[in-house]
Order: C-alpha cells, then sequence, then structure tokens
C-alpha cells in the first residue's frame, strides 16, 4: 500500500497530462467510399495524453459526418463514423513523435428509406510534430494512417484510411 501511495504522489512530478484538439482531412482508401462521399472529409478530433518521459499514452475521439450521394440512384445518404483510439507514443529528437495504436470505428449510414450501422475493431499508426511555445502550449502537426474493416452478411464496410491534421495543446 505504501508503494501505490508513493506511486501517486510523484506521478504528477515526472508526468505531464496534455489535452489537443484538432482538424484534419480524412481520405478514404475505398474507392465505393469516395464515389459515394468524395475523396477527403474533415474530421475534429480531441485527444487527452499521458507523458512519462519520451513516452506517452493517449485516447482519441474523431467526429466525421459527411452527406453524399449513391451512385445510381444519386439518392441523399448521411454518413457519421466516430473513431476511438488508444494508443502509444515515442518522442524522439524533442519534438517529433511516431504513434500506433488501436480503434473501434462506430458507423452509421442513412438514406430515407435504409439505414446501416455497426462498429469495427481496427489498428493505426502515426507520425507528427509538436512545437511547444509560450510554456504550456504547443502546436502540433500529424498523420496517420488507419486500417478498419468488417465483413457482414457478405457486405464489407472499409474504413481504412489516411489522415492529415492540424492541432493546437495544453499541457499540465
Amino acid at each position: 500500500m505504501k508503494k501505490v501511495l508513493l506511486f501517486l504522489l510523484t506521478l504528477p512530478l515526472v508526468a505531464s497530462v496534455n489535452f489537443t484538439l484538432s482538424g484534419g482531412m480524412f481520405s478514404p482508401r475505398a474507392s465505393y467510399f469516395k464515389e459515394v462521399y468524395g475523396s477527403s472529409i474533415f474530421n475534429p478530433e480531441a485527444e487527452g495524453e499521458v507523458s512519462f518521459g519520451p513516452f506517452g499514452a493517449f485516447l482519441g475521439v474523431d467526429y466525421i459526418r459527411k452527406q453524399g450521394k449513391l451512385t445510381y440512384s444519386k439518392e441523399k445518404v448521411n454518413l457519421s463514423i466516430i473513431p476511438i483510439s488508444l494508443g502509444m507514443r515515442f518522442y524522439f529528437m524533442k519534438m517529433f513523435f511516431a504513434d500506433a495504436g488501436i480503434g473501434t470505428w462506430s458507423y452509421s449510414e442513412k438514406t430515407n428509406f435504409i439505414s446501416a450501422s455497426g462498429s469495427s475493431m481496427g489498428f493505426f499508426a502515426g507520425l507528427g510534430m509538436k512545437y511547444e511555445f509560450g510554456g504550456s502550449t504547443y502546436f502540433r502537426l500529424r498523420t496517420k494512417y488507419s486500417i478498419s474493416k468488417k465483413k457482414q452478411n457478405k457486405i464489407e464496410s472499409d474504413l481504412s484510411g489516411f489522415q492529415g491534421e492540424v492541432g493546437v495543446g495544453f499541457s499540465f
């Protein structure tokens, strides 16, 4: 019990907590996805991270929403995807980082007559730069590639793709 208490008391001395808000563009890999929704979709993200020296553990939530048109009927279709990711990050050369992790992508597509929803598990890897200015404030650039596929009733949902983002954050 004393070791746990000592760990909890010294944690603020060796760790930092970072909170980042960012916006970026998601570019889907699947060609049918691009035909309906276009080649890029804006997505905001919120992320919390606990860093210990050059290592960090983070939890992030994105929100992707787009209206498209079906390829044959031209009927409007609404898409929403909520990726939730959990990962590890390694900082090197003071301001650069590499990260990787797992996630779940919850999705919903709706037209006037039919809707489909579900979730799929996947993983991602990314690279980025974190430039600190003004003490506890920082600017961040990040790219990542995610892979998330699910096959249900002979229909494959592919939510994989490339993402680039720009963000601002605060360290505590």
